[in-house]
This record gives structure tokens, sequence and C-alpha cells, in this order.
């Protein structure tokens, strides 16, 4: 029969034992160090012609919505300025975005003496479509972890 301490003894290289062969199946594993993206980010340059013509009134705007024609306000948005426009661009970037589909990235003017939502923006610029189809046509733009960062150029034109 086997006494006490031969027992806590071959315990003890057990779990030595069990300890080794985890290291060696952790350690085993293929770690790449890359660590998956939880939002993207779209990285925007808008050219812009008759920069000279930017309006002294109204509000411009780049946006993006998951939807269109939109129904409510964009997913992303920010104010723009003439004093953003350098060299004839403007560069943005909108971070920490859901993985989604996008439905249209867009540059527009807010007309301030129009009050009617349905008619008061004038869109410069989308990242496809065209002004026929009221941009319904548009490319949509996805983002996922595997494609997290895009580039996106807009060619805007001020009237």
């Amino acid at each position: 029969m086997k006494g006490k301490g031969e027992n806590m003894n071959n315990l003890k290289k057990y779990i030595l034992f069990l300890a080794l062969c985890s290291m060696a199946l952790f350690t085993s594993c293929d770690d790449d160090n890359e660590s998956v993206p939880q939002f993207g980010t779209i990285n925007i340059t808008i050219n812009v012609s008759n920069a000279g013509d930017w309006p002294a009134d109204g509000t411009v705007f780049c946006s993006l919505d998951k939807t269109w024609p939109p129904s409510g306000a964009p997913y992303k948005s920010v104010t723009l300025t003439s004093s953003q426009v350098s060299s004839g661009s403007i560069s943005l970037t909108f971070e920490g975005l859901d993985f989604d589909t996008y439905a249209l990235l867009s540059m527009s003017w807010r007309d301030p003496n129009d009050p009617n939502p349905q008619t008061n923006q004038h869109v410069w610029a989308t990242h496809s479509g065209s002004p026929q189809a009221f941009w319904t046509d548009a490319t949509p733009i996805t983002l996922s972890p595997d494609n997290a960062e895009l580039d996106m150029v807009l060619s805007a034109t001020i009237n």
C-alpha cells in the first residue's frame, strides 16, 4: 500500500505534467498578434471645384447614410467649412463606424432660405450614383472586419 507522501508526490508530478502540456499547447498555437478590428474607418478626400464660390450662408455637410433616400438624420455627418479646402481638396476621416452596409457618402449644402427638409439639401458630390436616379443607383459601401478601412474620393462642384 502506498503511503500518503508517495500519493502527494505523484499528484505533484501529475499537476506539473499537465501544466507543461498546457504551456506547450498554448505556445504552439499560431498567434499572429493582429487584433481583429472592432470598428471601421473611411478616409475621405473631397476634390473641390469652384472653391471660391463657397456659400456665405447655409451649411455644407459630408454625410454617411445607411439608407437612401434618407429616412432621418445621417448615420455620420460633419460640417465642412471653406477653411478646410487646401490645394483644392478637403481631407477627413470617419472613424468608429459600425460594420455594416452604407447607401451613400455625400457632400451637400443646406439652403437656409428653404425651410422644407424635402428640398433644402443640394447634393454636390457622392461616392457613386447619378443625380438622374437621385443616387438610388449608388454602389453600397460595406465595412467588415476583413474590409475595415476604405479610402473614398468625392469630386464636388460648388454651385
